[in-house]
């Protein structure tokens, strides 16, 4: 597992991900971060047209089964835009000094249960409601999301493999931080 800073001389915000050492997943060696690949991915429409398309979206069993191909893809293409400008704006502002208000208010957790777990599952949606891209992370302290990966949603819960593997991407670094006792972004 390695873990990127998002700026030179960065101590708090948005890092990334890179999985490296894990038994059941490995970042794509042609990417440097998990979010070089999802930047690569969402933005290329053969690759979102060909996922949306595929039984790992769980788009003909989803409440998008009645909307069709290219609104779809379209939808994708220009919620990815929107998402990657967001997150930059929250890396940046992030920078300023105290960042938690920053981070918690881009950044919710992945169940109610979940609200105060440290570290704890995160999710940014593009927009504040019907969303189709979701960005995730691991919380760190209160100065900290490492981002895993990204996910087109077309289902109710997470349970296509494409979902699944989010999570367990997710569940995999939040043990390894507990593993390594990392409790803050001064320790990444």
């Amino acid at each position: 597992m390695e873990i990127l800073r998002t700026f030179v001389d960065q101590y708090q915000g948005v890092y990334l991900a890179n999985f490296d050492n894990c038994p059941f997943y490995q970042t794509p060696k042609e990417y440097e971060t998990e979010l070089d690949k999802i930047q690569d991915q969402l933005q290329d429409p053969l690759f979102v047209r060909n996922f949306i398309k595929s039984s790992k979206s769980g788009w003909k069993q989803g409440a998008f089964k009645n909307h069709n191909l290219t609104f779809l893809v379209t939808k994708v293409l220009q919620e990815a835009g929107d998402l990657f400008d967001t997150l930059d704006e929250i890396s940046e502002d992030s920078q300023d000094g105290n960042c938690f208000e920053v981070l918690f208010d881009a950044f919710v957790e992945l169940s109610k249960p979940e609200r105060y777990d440290d570290p704890g599952r995160k999710k940014m949606y593009t927009y504040d409601h019907g969303s189709l891209l979701r960005l995730y992370g691991v919380r760190v302290g209160n100065d900290a999301i490492i981002i895993t990966g990204a996910g087109i949603k077309l289902v109710d819960k997470m349970d296509t493999e494409a979902l699944k593997m989010e999570l367990d991407k997710m569940n995999y670094l939040k043990a390894w931080i507990k593993q390594e006792n990392i409790t803050d972004s001064t320790q990444l």
